[in-house]
């Protein structure tokens, strides 16, 4: 069977696992010699382009964090048809799989896994990264019982296109919270209410909210209260239970201004409430220890039974020997204390001279260094003036120069397929400038700088001159002053134009309603599709006034019948209508809004018109 080996690197070995969104396989880095996870998308998933797109950026961003109780993200990359983001295989399993099968929780272990989950998400949360779908499918936790959080950057991605009323809500539903439920811009708050939830289901065995709607169940998330976790489980303590009702409060305001504050809250609890529990460490990871099985204790105990006479006859003469070779010896076994010199800035020959006057030696790796030429040493450990035994192997780094490299070609490319081709090279996004061009695609890139082939530094970025595709028509602004919103709206469309963003403000000239400005001005030549703003009325709108009206009829005809109409911010309406003789005068007083026009009918046939 033919090896499927993504980016010349990874070469897929089975499939470990399968999601709505993604086939998961365990695959090996030729490069690094490594086991790693690849996710897969699903084919149905490529033909929504700006969901690849964000899927991409959004994996890119998370390929950043580094951080024991998070899946590390170790690269991002396309072939064909194929996307595919690599990750740090996790030998474990899921607490969705853990909650099936111990659910209930201990106290100890749900607080421990929540401290685990709090240090990942506020790492996260200071690189400016959301998870927005924290569950226990994407908490695992290794052989060796650390917590790590899965699916940063792919989370925010799957949310757009997932979790929303216009689509269907899938399981994620379960832990929303209820500002992303109401379609709000979510913070970190929303991580945090998600991490309440999961608590909440560590320690109880249930769901905060159940329904055989999904849609029923965010209208929990966002109006009714969860039922108090210790009326289900009367082990958890009341300050416990605290900090699960504050995670999950609905005003994001109201919860844990962190997951560092909401942390540290477990570590307080644990300090005091749950003191008795050990746990082997605290540096940055959670151990979860697994209860000895007696048979396992006894066999260990059994192993380790040594009778005493035989023990003192080993130790007597394990003292003896020691004692002679002290004695011979002592002085290689004690050497005196040097200072290790200062080497950074020498060549290797001049590091080697200086730490073999006081009896030193280094070993040495080679890396790429732009501050230091070739062959000159960068780095060293123990650093200088520090004290050590002579003879001690003092380890430095020495430069190989700078890393040069060709600059790859990425005309043609997609903009998000050259920023992925820029992060397989080494190299980043730099400045991109968007401009119409008729020859390319929206979207594709038309130049480069530096050009293709040239040689630069790793790290290096590159600038893009990106197409916003073929230079639009010309069409002319339509008027929209005093149409409601949706008219507006509809004119614009009519014209080939888009609505753009919408503000209110009070206005004495136009009612609530209508739009009282717009962005430019009416004749004004854009470009079609462009997005118009528009200020539209809150009111009171203007206020009546009078206007006195007096002409003479003419005498060619002996009757007339006059109508006077106006058009005004209320619209076009008639406000006099009487039969005369010729050459009477008439009179009248007119009413009316804003500004206008009036216009006088003798007969049918327009007489006189005025401004108001």
């Amino acid at each position: 069977m033919k090896t499927t080996v993504l980016g010349d690197r990874y070469e897929l070995m089975d499939k470990i696992g399968e999601g709505g969104m993604a086939s998961v396989y365990r695959a090996r880095c030729r490069t690094l010699d490594r086991i790693v996870a690849v996710k897969i998308l699903k084919e149905e998933l490529l033909n929504d382009k700006s969901f690849v797109e964000k899927f991409n950026t959004e994996a890119l961003s998370a390929a950043q964090l580094s951080h024991p109780n998070i899946v590390n993200v170790f690269d991002v990359g396309q072939q064909d048809q194929l996307y595919y983001i690599v990750m740090e295989y996790v030998e474990g399993k899921s607490l969705k799989e853990l909650l099936d099968t111990e659910a209930p929780l201990t106290v100890e272990m749900a607080v421990d896994i929540a401290i685990g989950i709090c240090d990942g998400i506020h790492h996260a949360h200071s690189k400016g990264i959301i998870h927005r779908d924290i569950k226990p499918h994407n908490i695992l936790i290794t052989s060796d019982g650390i917590v790590k959080v899965a699916d940063f950057g792919i989370a925010q991605a799957i949310s757009q296109k997932t979790i929303t009323f216009g689509g269907n809500i899938v399981g994620s539903v379960h832990y929303i919270s209820p500002e992303q439920a109401k379609g709000e811009a979510v913070g970190p708050a929303s991580d945090i209410y998600s991490l309440g939830c999961v608590l909440y289901e560590m320690l109880t065995a249930r769901l905060p909210f159940d329904a055989d709607s999904p849609i029923t169940v965010a209208l929990k998330h966002m109006y009714d209260e969860p039922a108090s976790p210790r009326n289900i489980n009367p082990k958890i303590p009341p300050a416990l239970e605290g900090i699960i009702m504050k995670a999950m409060e609905k005003l994001p305001a109201e919860r844990f201004t962190s997951a560092e504050a909401m942390r540290n809250a477990l570590l307080d609890l644990e300090g005091n409430s749950l003191a008795g529990y050990k746990r082997s460490n605290r540096n940055g990871k959670t151990l979860i220890l697994p209860p000895w099985k007696e048979q396992e204790m006894d066999g260990v105990l059994k192993k380790k039974k040594i009778r005493t006479p035989f023990l003192v006859g080993i130790i007597i003469a394990v003292l003896g020997l020691l004692g002679g070779f002290l004695s011979t010896m002592g002085g290689q076994l004690f050497p005196d204390e040097v200072a290790v010199p200062n080497i950074v800035g020498m060549d290797i020959k001049e590091a080697e001279r200086e730490l073999s006057k006081v009896n030193l030696s280094m070993s040495v790796i080679q890396e790429f260094n732009d501050e230091y030429d070739k062959n000159i040493i960068f780095f060293q450990n123990p650093g200088p003036e520090q004290k050590v035994k002579e003879g001690r192997e003092i380890k430095v780094k020495m430069s190989k120069g700078s890393e040069l490299q060709k600059t790859p070609s990425l005309r043609g490319l997609k903009l998000i397929d050259a920023e992925i081709k820029l992060r397989n090279e080494g190299l980043e996004l730099g400045r991109t400038e968007k401009i119409y061009d008729d020859k390319y695609e929206a979207d594709i890139v038309i130049s480069q700088n530096p050009e293709a082939g040239s040689r630069i530094k790793k790290g290096s970025k590159v600038d893009l001159m990106v197409s916003k595709g073929k230079t639009p028509e010309k069409v002319a602004m339509p008027k929209l002053l005093g149409l409601s919103l949706k008219e507006a709206s509809n004119k614009l469309q009519e014209n080939k134009l888009l609505p753009g963003e919408v503000k209110y403000q009070p206005s004495s000239e136009y009612y609530s309603d209508q739009v009282c400005s717009q962005e430019i001005e009416t004749g004004v030549l854009v470009d079609e599709n462009s997005s118009i703003a528009l200020t539209v009325s809150q009111g009171p709108g203007p206020l009546a006034k009078v206007k006195d009206i007096e002409f003479s009829l003419p005498l060619e005809q002996d009757y007339y019948k006059v109508l006077i109409s106006i058009k005004d911010s209320q619209g076009k309406r008639q406000v006099y209508e009487e039969l005369h003789r010729a050459g009477d005068t008439v009179y009248a007083a007119v009413r009316y809004y804003g500004s206008g026009e009036l216009e006088i009918l003798l007969n049918g046939k327009s007489y006189k018109t005025m401004k108001l």
